[in-house]
């Protein structure tokens, strides 16, 4: 491989020597390879060097720019609670009653169901939250249960449904043993339960929220990337992730991904976003990775040399406890952009629609220009970037994560 394939896939830096006129990689290669040993090792020394040094700088990258999700306003969506509303407080009100009055174990049972039933509000939800469960752990258990398979009663998948039917002989039990230990201190009390009931709503609540806001990280990056595309004209597919990010993904050469450019039947970019905030174990980054190999083993079996570009949205933190399968992604994924780096997808995507350059500027935070300096020569677009918004003709701009992009509208 000549110096100017390594110049194009590899991500070190270049430099060239005044003196001589040679690059680094020159350098680097002659400094191997003067060590006498045989073709074949020296190949694979080569190889080795600079596959680190891809690697290196792609992690240094990504935890450079990662993802503060704390400051984010999607994050202050499911941290913030609301208080518990009049209709709430009675609901719990007249069960604890029931406790206080020392009522028997089927007693609250049918308490709980009559509360339940009475009430126009989704009370379950509450109930799950305020006794440490979540809509998917009750059905869970529900279902794991020995003596409910024995009784060949069906366990519907709708938590709101549980208080209806035959169900509820133990699904009523076991969230009665639930309340009971929560609110069976507060109900020896004297004291009325609202605020003690308004403390475990706030304590509980980032738990039971814990797994929605999980599941839908991962669709706010596919709607950040639909909507910066829809606004700078980019087309793209499928085009409603813009309005319902957790609409069905696009598939091609029998993989699916988040979001494709142009077009599924003549992609040139396939985009797959994963986001985790919080250790997710070994588990799930090892299927981020294998998820990217099997789509780059898929697109070059059926386009070859034309296959589309893979291009992984990543972020967060829940990376930083397991390397290997960051790696993986960084490495197989032709290129990466985070939340902070939006940017550089619409860098990608100008260039391989052939975009007219001189309609596009680019202001980028002074360290990231020269951070970005390779990338941007990569795509054509280094002397599209500015250091104040254009003024000549009428200008658009768009705010793509740290950068803002301007383009000339005709």
């Amino acid at each position: 491989m000549g110096n100017e394939g390594f110049r194009k896939n590899v991500l070190i830096p270049n430099r060239i020597d005044p003196a001589s006129g040679k690059d680094s990689y020159w350098w680097i290669i002659q400094a191997i390879a003067s060590d006498h040993q045989t073709p074949c090792n020296n190949l694979r020394r080569i190889v080795s060097y600079f596959y680190m040094n891809k690697i290196t700088r792609r992690r240094e990258e990504f935890f450079k720019f990662v993802w503060d999700h704390s400051a984010d306003s999607f994050q202050a969506k499911f941290d913030k609670r609301r208080e518990l509303t009049h209709s709430e407080i009675s609901f719990l009100r007249n069960i604890t009653g029931g406790l206080r009055e020392k009522k028997s174990r089927p007693e609250i049972s049918k308490l709980i169901k009559k509360e339940l039933s009475v009430s126009e509000d989704d009370m379950m939800v509450l109930l799950l939250q305020l006794t440490g469960l979540t809509r998917t752990k009750i059905i869970g258990d529900l279902k794991a249960s020995q003596d409910v398979k024995s009784s060949g009663i069906k366990v519907p998948n709708d938590y709101k449904r549980l208080h209806e039917g035959e169900i509820w002989n133990f699904a009523g039990p076991y969230l009665t043993d639930r309340f009971t230990a929560v609110f069976g201190p507060v109900a020896r009390s004297s004291l009325d339960i609202a605020p003690s009931a308004e403390s475990i709503n706030q304590a509980t609540y980032p738990g039971f929220i814990r797994q929605e806001r999980a599941k839908r990280q991962g669709h706010e990056a596919e709607l950040r990337l639909a909507t910066l595309l829809l606004n700078a004209g980019i087309p793209f597919e499928p085009r409603e992730k813009a309005d319902n990010p957790m609409c069905k993904d696009a598939t091609v050469a029998g993989v699916s991904f988040d979001i494709v450019i142009p077009s599924v039947s003549s992609p040139l970019l396939c985009f797959k976003a994963t986001v985790h905030t919080a250790n997710i174990g070994q588990y799930g980054e090892s299927k981020d990775d294998l998820e990217i190999k099997e789509a780059k083993e898929k697109l070059d079996a059926k386009f070859g040399k034309k296959a589309p570009l893979i291009i992984a949205l990543i972020d967060g933190n829940g990376f930083s406890s397991n390397r290997a399968g960051l790696d993986g992604v960084l490495c197989t994924a032709d290129e990466f952009c985070q939340f902070r780096t939006l940017w550089k997808a619409l860098v990608i995507a100008f260039d391989k629609l052939r975009t007219d350059n001189q309609k596009i500027r680019i202001i980028l935070p002074a360290e990231s220009a020269e951070d970005f300096s390779d990338f941007l020569k990569t795509y054509n677009m280094l002397s599209q970037i500015t250091k104040t918004p254009p003024t000549k003709g009428k200008w658009r701009r768009i705010d793509a994560g740290d950068a803002e992009i301007y383009l000339l509208e005709t």
